[in-house]
């Protein structure tokens, strides 16, 4: 194989490793942008000995999401509630990948079963008409 050959397999490869990365890198940012909102996370942290805490959003249509994280221990038990200007539905993302939810009210109430950050997505129920205005959300952790 001729010297000038050799150099255009390993440019060649260079930039199949490059747009390979391009694509990577390019999909993690798609998938991260779609599991937030433009709002962003919003942390909730209790102040020492507190253990409830009501947080008012706002949703503007079906397609909005709210998002909160907060820490917690395996063994804790935790109680999340949506109380909306119209039906709301939430849902907890458990820091070992599991999650749980359903329509407005009282979303979760058991044992949580990890210790990490536990994320909380507030949305418009699909099931009801379409609204937007306020919400609050109440947590309970002890």
């Amino acid at each position: 194989m001729s010297v000038r050959l050799k150099e255009l397999l390993n440019f060649a490869r260079l930039n199949l490793f490059r747009c390979a990365s391009l694509v990577l890198i390019t999909s993690a940012l798609s998938v991260s942008s779609f599991s937030s909102t433009a709002k962003g996370v919003r942390r909730i942290n209790f102040k020492h000995g507190k253990t409830h805490m009501s947080i008012r959003g706002h949703l503007n249509s079906i397609t909005d999401e709210d998002y909160f994280v907060l820490r917690a221990k395996k063994g804790q038990h935790m109680r999340v509630e949506i109380i909306g200007d119209g039906p709301t539905r939430g849902v907890v993302l458990f820091p070992n990948g599991e999650q749980d939810g359903g329509p407005g009210g009282v979303v979760y109430d058991d044992t949580l079963p990890a210790t990490g950050d536990y994320r909380i997505r507030v949305t418009e129920s699909s099931m009801g008409e379409a609204w937007r205005g306020n919400f609050i959300l109440k947590i309970e952790i002890q």
